[in-house]
């Protein structure tokens, strides 16, 4: 199996609000809390798959 370098791809940035700014609703907190959790997510997502195709890798080239 030939090895195909794909690259590391973006990663999105992930901002932890350590408290509601002063004149957000709410509702808005809840919506930035939730994109933030959306993109760690995506990060994670993107770094199990980069590590399971060097898994694959190396287990096919033993």
């Amino acid at each position: 199996m030939a090895f195909d370098r794909t690259g590391m791809q973006a990663l999105f940035p992930v901002y932890f609000s350590r408290m509601a700014e002063k004149d957000i609703s709410k509702e808005d907190y809840d919506i930035a809390c939730a994109q933030n959790e959306v993109n760690l997510n995506q990060n994670l997502e993107t770094l199990y798959q980069k590590l399971s195709e060097i898994e694959e890798y190396l287990s096919a080239s033993e």
